[in-house]
């Protein structure tokens, strides 16, 4: 009786359910993760799960985007009103309207203006990019009754980009410290991601919009982003029956609606 009484908690003392127990803290802080995201994915990803955190990453991945285009701008040097130029005498000849006069040449320089800026401001909205893809991402990990967090999901999207971004960061420079850059500044921002060989569109060149953006989706990157979101929506998924190989059919899946959308994109506006 007396051994029993003892298993007994005391009247007044929390009783604490073992589902209830806190986690394991996180043992990886900012820099472990982003290392260890490409080289340990399986443990980073898993102390992610720990411990989701999304401030640290997106203001690493924002820091990381201003860098490497202030690295492209320094190295290739945009002539904006040249590039901003070709793209309005498109639209113009297309819509049949004047590319010529004082307000033809205002038109040009303003816009060349504001491209500049928007070039350099576009990493500020990288979150929300990765919003909407997280957001695709809750949805793949509801269907196939996965257990977990659109924080969880939301930190590995960001945990995952800021990684590949440091290390695309370096092979950019890289490769624009090898190549003969005196016919790139005049080349339009969308077409930036051709100057590096890591993509189908570098190496093929093509004229055609649709098919450069077809081609400049078929990454090294985005293949190496596409395995290790599948690891870490695995990690993350609260069941050991979703494997990496479940998760990979929402990542690809996601990837194939994206390269359509920019495919559709090019195909409606591309010049």
């Amino acid at each position: 009786m007396s051994e029993q009484q003892d298993q007994i908690p005391a009247y007044g003392t929390p009783f604490q359910a073992p589902d209830t127990v806190p986690l394991e803290p996180a043992k990886l802080g900012a820099l472990g993760r982003l290392t260890g995201v490409l080289f340990s994915p399986g443990e980073t990803f898993e102390d992610i799960n720990r411990h989701p955190t999304w401030i640290a990453p997106m203001i690493i991945w924002i820091l990381l985007g201003i860098l490497g285009i202030g690295c492209f701008v320094w190295r290739v040097k945009p002539n904006w009103t040249a590039i901003t130029r070709a793209q309005i005498v498109k639209r113009a000849e297309r819509t049949g309207q004047p590319t010529t006069g004082e307000q033809f040449e205002k038109s040009v320089e303003l816009s060349g203006t504001v491209t500049k800026y928007i070039t350099f401001a576009f990493p500020v909205f990288f979150p929300l990019g990765a919003l909407i893809l997280s957001g695709m991402y809750a949805l793949g990990m509801m269907f196939i009754q996965a257990k977990t967090t659109f924080k969880k999901i939301f930190s590995v999207v960001l945990w995952t980009f800021a990684s590949l971004g440091a290390i695309s960061i370096i092979v950019t420079f890289a490769s624009l410290m090898v190549i003969d850059t005196t016919n790139l500044s005049v080349l339009p921002p969308d077409r930036w991601a051709t100057v590096v060989p890591t993509n189908l569109a570098a190496l093929l060149d093509p004229t055609s919009p649709v098919m450069r953006a077809l081609l400049t989706s078929i990454d090294v990157f985005a293949i190496w982003r596409l395995i290790l979101m599948s690891i870490g929506l695995a990690a993350i998924a609260g069941s050991r029956k979703i494997t990496s190989g479940k998760t990979a059919s929402i990542v690809v899946g996601v990837w194939v609606l994206g390269t359509l959308f920019g495919v559709a994109m090019a195909a409606a506006f591309g010049g």
